[in-house]
């Protein structure tokens, strides 16, 4: 039976010499075919030990009310909330009802008298390690979900990016380094929004949305897109009617994910001073996601080659910022963005455009 192989290999702390050494304990123990067996002196070289021995049970000798050994209990009923402690088992006098009912209250799993009745000690000793056994049962199994769960939502996740990226490219039909620029996009908009202090979950989801940012350039006919030189007023506002159809395209979806996709289709060409398109928002009234992603697009579409433009440098894009701090964008963003133009820079050299 599994239960007499992990008795074999189970490990006990005594603490307590008198206990360790008696002859009935020991008996009781051998019957059980326990073997490894440890005794301490008292509770703090057992507190010691346990800080780097494994354990599947603790014997603690509790000989009064006073006992620094329960002192030794309420520490590891506290410490097991992180972790399953090994189970412990009280040795008490005869009859001290009292000081029984405080170590099963302190968390001890069970208790035994002096002196041994031999088949009922190691009756005792057996349930406890029982209990380890669950225990260890229980954090094997834990892992196990755990390592599927994780190995799954990874899994799902890059099946999510995978979708992302290469709608995100169908949207920038126009551009031959569509697959970087949504990259760069992305990675931008998370370093800024960790960077204005958003949480590591929005983050997550900003720099998967981002690449969405256009998908309602769908709607924009190719020879608009490929124009190389000034539009027209009414080619014009065909391109200003890609965030409105972004947004239509994305929303009144439940996940939070092309929720946020949304949001940024709509927003980004909102501007600060409120004369941006779709809505004409301004100030904090623009979805944070939307003030980042704006940022981020424009400072990539500067500073790469265009059909109609050749690149920027990176100080000419970060004055242009700057200069429309406060009109085009988010003054406090632009600072945020310019402070960690460090980390910036490296995700232009780590994903340069091809052609």
């Amino acid at each position: 039976m599994f239960i007499d192989d992990f008795l074999k290999s189970a490990s006990v702390l005594v603490c307590d010499d008198p206990t360790g050494s008696d002859p009935a304990f020991r008996q009781a123990l051998d019957a059980a075919g326990i073997t490894s067996v440890q005794s301490v002196a008292d509770p703090q070289a057992a507190q010691a030990l346990l800080r780097d021995a494994r354990f599947d049970l603790i014997v603690l000798d509790l000989d009064s009310a006073q006992s620094p050994a329960l002192d030794f209990l309420a520490q590891r009923q506290h410490a097991s909330i992180e972790t399953p402690d090994p189970p412990i088992l009280v040795v008490i006098h005869p009859n001290d009802t009292a000081l029984r009912h405080r170590a099963l209250a302190l968390g001890a799993v069970d208790y035994v008298e002096r002196p041994f009745d031999m088949e009922a000690l190691q009756v005792r000793i057996c349930n406890a390690l029982r209990i380890r056994q669950a225990q260890r049962r229980q954090s094997h199994f834990d892992e196990e979900l755990e390592h599927r769960v994780a190995a799954r939502t990874a899994e799902l996740i890059n099946a999510t990016d995978a979708i992302v990226h290469r709608l995100a490219m169908v949207c920038e039909k126009a551009d031959v380094n569509a697959a970087t620029h949504i990259v760069r996009v992305g990675k931008m908009a998370h370093l800024l929004a960790k960077t204005a202090g958003l949480g590591a979950e929005r983050c997550f989801m900003i720099e998967r949305a981002a690449p969405l940012h256009d998908v309602g350039m769908l709607s924009v006919s190719d020879d608009i897109l490929r124009k190389a030189g000034r539009l027209s007023d009414e080619e014009l506002a065909q391109v200003r009617c890609h965030a409105q159809i972004g947004e239509d395209l994305l929303g009144n979806h439940q996940s939070a994910l092309i929720q946020m996709a949304a949001s940024i289709a709509s927003n980004h060409h909102e501007r600060w001073d409120g004369t941006g398109y779709p809505n004409g928002l301004q100030g904090e009234s623009i979805p944070i996601e939307g003030r980042i992603t704006a940022i981020c697009d424009v400072f990539d579409a500067l500073t790469s080659k265009r059909p109609y433009k050749d690149p920027w440098s990176v100080q000419n894009a970060v004055d242009y910022l700057v200069a429309q701090a406060g009109h085009c964008f988010d003054p406090t963003l632009v600072a945020h963005f310019v402070a960690h133009l460090d980390a910036v820079e490296a995700v232009l050299a780590r994903y340069p455009d091809t052609h």
